[in-house]
């Protein structure tokens, strides 16, 4: 009996070592299991974030539509063309905006129209294409040498509506409809009232053309026809 102990004692032993052992295998082989699958889930998460052109293409498309929300004249258009016109510029520059762009062409309309009055051709040449430039430059000079000066006063301006979107490439030109309300009179040299109303008031219509490079980052118009 004594001499069968050590004997038992082994298979004892050995059955122990056996079930650690497929504990053991059992425990690993779930954590490779998990661990698997943990990577994997990291990987689909991570996955977006390293794939540059998915983030740019959602920025880009982020900036444009938060741009239209910012556009309310975009808001109020029936024009298909305009719009779809509109939406092409946006695409080359997010930031565009045409609202801000009437905005801006009002500005320049009532600038155009101070400079040519004032004679200022600084602010003529600034705004003006070089040929537009040219045709007030001949009309400024034959103004002075009448003996008579014929004064007009804008009374006020709208940028009423963009009628016409044309695209060359990244050349864009806005077709832009404005109505002011004027007054024109005519005075002798010593400041007298030699024809016209101070008190009629003319309703004008106007159709100026601004041309842009929309991916210069000169931001600047020219205005291309009046």
């Amino acid at each position: 009996m004594s001499e069968n102990f050590p004997y038992a004692d082994i298979i004892i032993l050995a059955l122990i070592a056996g079930f650690i052992l497929l504990r053991l295998r059992s425990i690993l082989g779930k954590k490779d299991e998990n661990d698997s699958f943990n990577f994997l889930q990291q990987s689909k998460i991570k996955q977006p974030e390293n794939s540059d052109p998915i983030i740019q293409l959602g920025d880009k498309s982020l900036k444009v539509r938060l741009r239209s929300e910012q556009d309310p004249y975009v808001a109020t258009l029936s024009n298909g063309v305009i719009l779809q016109s509109i939406n092409e510029i946006k695409t080359k520059d997010p930031l565009f905006s045409a609202t801000t762009f009437l905005e801006g062409a009002k500005m320049a309309f009532e600038m155009v129209f101070d400079g040519f009055n004032k004679n200022d051709k600084s602010i003529l040449s600034m705004l003006l294409s070089q040929e537009i430039y040219d045709d007030f430059l001949s009309d400024i000079e034959a103004r002075e040498k009448q003996e008579n000066r014929q004064e007009t006063t804008l009374l006020s301006v709208a940028a009423k509506e963009i009628s016409a979107i044309k695209l060359d490439k990244n050349m864009v030109q806005i077709t832009v409809n404005f109505e002011s309300e004027q007054v024109t009179v005519e005075r002798s040299k010593d400041g007298s009232i030699v024809a016209g109303d101070p008190s009629d008031v003319q309703h004008v219509s106007d159709e100026w053309v601004f041309e842009r490079d929309i991916t210069s980052k000169n931001p600047n118009w020219k205005i291309i026809e009046t």
